[in-house]
Order: structure tokens, then C-alpha cells, then sequence
């Protein structure tokens, strides 16, 4: 059942998954196995799925896909589901239909010379008699699984429940189904005929069309929505917060799969945020005018995330990185927002990014600020590092930190912020989270300059902002909690 979400003014058109495109969501416990696979036999025959948690990333042509400069992606939310870890054999479409449409009789390889029509005959008959709807995955959800489980690519091009289309688009979706209508279906993955195949590799072929190279692989809904705090981020515009009472704001140390990283306390309080004459003499026009902002207690990362911590939670790094005590690049906003739902389902907290306004604040020192331009100085030389020739970030925490210890806030990499940018105003406001959309489609602010920038950049007023969608080596973030 469609349903649309508001996002501000703009609509984000979105199809509920629940049940899939067509068909009901199905317990799999009884079919659980000691390693966390579903397993299924049908007349002797056994097959797999593997559960695909909830969750959200960057469908399309990422660094890691394609394109560098300008990628074409949109950012999905997907509730969980389960996919089958291997391709439908020969032998399982044989033990379910009598018959086996492949070019050469080999049991244990994948099934093909099958068409969407036909896989559609063969999935009605293997939920009657295993009692599961089971069906074809959807786009979006054969790329997430592809992304998270080797060995996706390659066999045989796979039929998907979507219509075809060319051009995927650039909103927000959730749940997405595809378009509504069209002649062809979509296909992925790529087969063993072609070379260079990858999660992003798709086609269209019009649903009776067979080939000796398509085959598919089936999924199935499950009852496990998605997180309600990725939704309050990525459409509502909330900041999912860890309320800390004065008494109870410390600082704390987490371990995630061996990479430790600790999380600065930072003592809520009032201050002036946005720009005011400083020793250069500049103050940009959007820093704005100077408004009173009063914040809660927070919790900030001492350093920018590492390219160590990045890959204790994702399991691999982007093209491009240093070395594991340099700040993550190469990330953008939307990655980072799938960066930290798996790192909350890893630890069981709320981490988040900073809001604007409590990245200002936390930069300037928070209650022990010394009202200087920079992060723990007046004068960017020995705390941050910029103007560098070559363009490329430095390790983390190698110049001096400002008054509560956090390291590199001006300079080294730009830090991603929740913040859609916008204009300031005078009036008051506490805990703000910025606009709830951007003018010109969804950007969001960064702060702190870089080793690319001058050092009027690495004032700890400086605002800039850049597509959600976007990535450079030189763009990193903070956590906040």
C-alpha cells in the first residue's frame, strides 16, 4: 500500500514493504538455524536465506561503484527482509516445477532460460508447499544485500520484482517498488558471460523473454520495520538525543570489534553562536547575525572518526583512504547516516551527528571557552592543520586540543553536521536542528575547514555546505550522543 511522506513542502513518495510488493510478511523462527540462516527443503532439496536487517544506504553509482565527481545515487530506507544466499538451482526449480529450463544440465548451478513470468509460476508453487510468500526481491533490496554479502554478481543476471527503469532518481525513498508500470523488468547482477560486474549492475527485458544467462533469487518479507530514528534523521528532521542530567554527563569510552573511540562529555549551557570580528577581520555574511543559543548536555567524538572505526563498523573503507588513524573521507552525508545505524545496532545507543549549533558550541569549548577564532586558540597554527599543497588529510590528534580536549575542530577534514544550511536569525533558540529542507534540493552544512582550505575556513564560525549525496576526500564527521 502506497503512502506519502511529508518532508517540509516537498513530498517524498514512498511504498510500504511491509509484505513486499504483493504478498504478506512470514516468521522464519522455525526455520532458524544455529547460524542465523533460514533453511527450507522442498522434496529433498535445501536451500538458504539470510536475514537482511533494517536499515538505509546510498542506492547507485557510490565511489565504490562508479563515478567520482558526480555520483548518481538516491538514499533508500529499507525495512528487513530475508534473500536467499544462493541463486535458485537447477535442482530446486526441478523439485518444485518437473522440468529444467537451463541450457545444460548441471543440478547445483543456477537455474536459467527463465522468465519474469515464469519465476513468478515458480515462486506461487514453492510457497504452497513450503507455506512461505515467498517472491522476487525488489531492486533496492537486491543492491543492499549485494553490498553487504560477496558473491552476488556474476552467475546469472536475476530477475527483480521492478518494473524497468533508466533513471532511478535522486529523492529519498522508502520501501521503494520501482514504477508503477512499464514493458520491461528489472534484472542484476551481471552474469558469468560478462566482465567487471558489480552490486550496481542492472538491465531491463521485457517479462516473457528468456535467456541462457537469467535466472533468479527469492526474498521474503518479515516483520522488522526500520528503526524509527533513522526516519526521524533522514525525513522528519529530528535529532534522536540521550538526555544526560548535569550529574550524570561523563565521558565514555566504546569498543566496537576491537576499535576503541571515546565520546568527550560536553556540560550544556548559553552562548553566542555565529561570527564576530576576529584577528583577519572577516565575517562571512551567512555567520549572521549573532544569536543567544542555549544547548543541553551532549556528548561529542574527540576526534573525527577514523578510517579504524569506519571499518569496524562497515567492514571496509571507500577508494582513496590513508591509513587507519586518519579521518574518514570520501563519505557522505547519507553514507554517514548508514555509518551510524549499524554502529547503533552495534552498541544499542544513539549516536548521531551534531547538530550545528552544538558542533559550534563543543568547538568553541563549551563552558570553558576562551572565546577564541579557532578550536583552542586565536591563531590557527598549532591547532589546526590547512593550506595543505597536496590536499590530503593528516592523522587524527597530532596538534594541540581546544579547552574540552577534542582534537582537530578546525581543520584536517571538514565534519559533516545534521544541519540543512539556512540562514541565521536573532531570536533565542534552544537545541535548534536548522531548517527542515533545503532550497535547492537536500544539502546539508559542514563545519571546521580542512587541509585543503585557507585558514579562515578553520574558524570555528565558518559555515559551508555541500550535497548530501556528495563525497570528497576531504570530508569527514564527528559522532555526537
Amino acid at each position: 500500500m502506497k503512502k506519502i511522506i511529508e518532508w517540509g513542502s516537498a513530498l517524498l513518495l514512498a511504498v510500504s514493504c511491509a509484505g513486499g510488493p504483493g504478498v504478506g510478511t512470514a516468521d522464519l523462527s522455525s526455520f532458524r538455524g544455529d547460524d542465523g540462516s533460514y533453511t527450507f527443503t522442498v522434496k529433498g532439496e535445501s536451500f538458504q536465506l539470510a536475514a537482511m536487517p533494517a536499515g538505509t544506504f546510498a542506492m547507485g553509482e557510490t565511489l565504490d561503484q562508479g563515478r567520482y565527481r558526480t555520483p548518481s545515487i538516491h538514499q533508500v530506507i529499507l525495512d528487513g527482509y530475508a534473500i536467499g544466499t544462493a541463486e535458485v538451482t537447477q535442482a530446486l526449480w526441478k523439485a518444485v516445477m518437473g522440468n529444467n529450463p537451463s541450457p545444460k544440465d548441471m543440478p547445483a548451478a543456477p537455474v536459467s532460460g527463465v522468465s519474469w513470468n515464469d519465476a513468478q509460476k515458480f515462486l506461487k508453487k514453492l510457497s504452497k508447499a513450503t507455506g512461505i510468500p515467498f517472491r522476487l526481491p525488489t531492486e533496492a533490496e537486491w543492491e543492499y544485500a549485494a553490498r553487504r554479502r560477496e558473491g552476488m554478481t556474476g552467475g546469472a543476471w536475476e530477475w527483480c520484482s521492478d518494473h524497468w527503469t533508466e533513471d532511478l532518481g535522486n529523492s529519498l525513498t522508502v520501501n521503494p517498488l520501482g514504477p508503477e508500470e512499464g514493458e520491461e523488468r528489472a534484472l542484476r547482477g551481471g552474469s558469468a558471460l560478462e566482465k567487471n560486474n558489480k552490486p550496481i549492475t542492472r538491465k531491463g527485458m521485457i517479462p516473457s523473454a528468456k535467456a541462457g544467462d537469467v535466472g533468479l533469487r527469492v526474498a521474503v518479507s518479515m516483520d522488522a520495520p526500520c528503526d524509527q530514528a533513522v526516519y526521524d534523521v533522514l525525513v522528519s528532521n529530528k535529532v534522536p538525543r540521550e538526555r544526560f542530567k548535569s550529574t550524570e554527563v561523563k565521558s565514555e569510552t566504546f569498543e566496537v570489534n576491537g576499535t576503541r573511540f571515546e565520546m568527550v562529555a560536553v556540560q550544556g549551557g548559553t552562548f553566542t553562536m555565529g561570527g564576530r570580528k576576529n584577528n583577519s577581520g572577516t565575517i562571512r555574511e551567512d555567520e549572521l547575525p549573532q544569536h543567544e543559543v542555549t544547548l543541553d548536555n551532549f556528548k561529542v567524538g574527540k576526534t573525527e572518526v577514523t578510517q579504524a572505526l569506519w571499518e569496524a563498523v562497515m567492514g571496509s573503507v571507500p577508494y582513496g583512504n590513508q591509513g587507519p588513524d586518519y579521518p574518514i573521507g570520501n563519505v557522505s552525508w547519507y553514507d554517514v547516516q548508514e555509518f551510524i545505524s549499524r554502529l547503533n545496532a552495534l552498541t544499542g545507543r544513539k549516536f548521531r551527528l551534531p547538530t550545528e549549533a552544538e558542533w559550534e558550541y563543543a568547538a568553541r569549548g563549551g563552558l570553558k571557552s576562551r572565546g577564541t577564532d579557532f578550536a583552542g586558540s586565536p591563531y590557527p597554527q598549532g591547532v589546526a592543520q590547512y593550506g595543505y599543497e597536496d590536499m590530503r588529510t593528516r592523522p587524527v590528534a597530532r596538534y594541540s586540543p581546544n579547552e574540552l580536549g577534542l582534537y582537530d575542530m578546525s581543520g584536517n577534514a571538514w565534519e559533516w553536521v545534521q544541519d540543512r544550511p539556512g540562514p541565521y536569525n536573532s531570536t533565542a533558540q534552544r537545541d535548534p536542528t536548522g531548517p527542515v529542507e533545503s532550497v535547492l534540493g537536500d544539502f546539508r552544512v559542514m563545519r571546521g575547514g580542512s587541509v585543503a582550505t585557507t585558514a579562515d575556513k578553520c574558524r570555528v564560525s565558518n559555515r559551508n555546505e555541500f550535497e548530501a549525496s556528495r563525497f570528497r576526500s576531504t570530508i569527514g564527521f564527528r559522532l555526537a550522543l
